[in-house]
């Protein structure tokens, strides 16, 4: 994968998060390094066509209702909760696809996937985007792209 593309998944992905977090956050460094703390909801998106690779989303329980309640108002708990963590995986992924599609970039997405723990598998790059939710918790987004 050309050094340009690889920009441009973690452009896309930045431009994704600033679109969807309607509440107080802050972005930290990136790294190479993926939580492993087995509490967190982590969700898996693949992305296949000319970018290739999996996204992962890992966040606590009380992240995501923030989130969720940053967006709709109002708190979102329960059942309504684990839905919402698959549609907010979905709509970040989503925006990617669409931002890298305006960039001649053909990307087709799966449906989220819930993981018990994560494994990982062998990719070329990995980039974790770790965020602070502002007196809540993190959230990180990891992206294992195939070169």
């Amino acid at each position: 994968m050309k050094k340009d593309v690889k920009a441009q998944l973690l452009d896309g992905t930045m431009a994704s998060i600033k679109m969807l977090l309607t509440i107080p956050y802050s972005i930290e460094d990136t790294t190479n390094v993926i939580p492993k703390d087995q509490s967190l909801h982590s969700v898996q998106i693949d992305l296949k066509g000319e970018c290739t690779g999996t996204i992962l989303i890992q966040g606590q329980t009380g992240v995501y209702s923030m989130i969720g309640e940053g967006m709709f108002g109002m708190p979102v708990t329960g059942e309504l909760l684990e839905s919402f963590i698959g549609e907010f995986a979905n709509m970040l992924t989503g925006n990617l696809a669409t931002l890298l599609s305006n960039h001649g970039l053909t990307t087709d997405i799966s449906t989220p996937k819930f993981l018990p723990s994560v494994e990982i598998d062998d990719y070329e790059t990995l980039v974790t985007i770790p965020i602070e939710i502002i007196a809540h918790g993190n959230l990180s987004i990891s992206l294992f792209i195939n070169e």
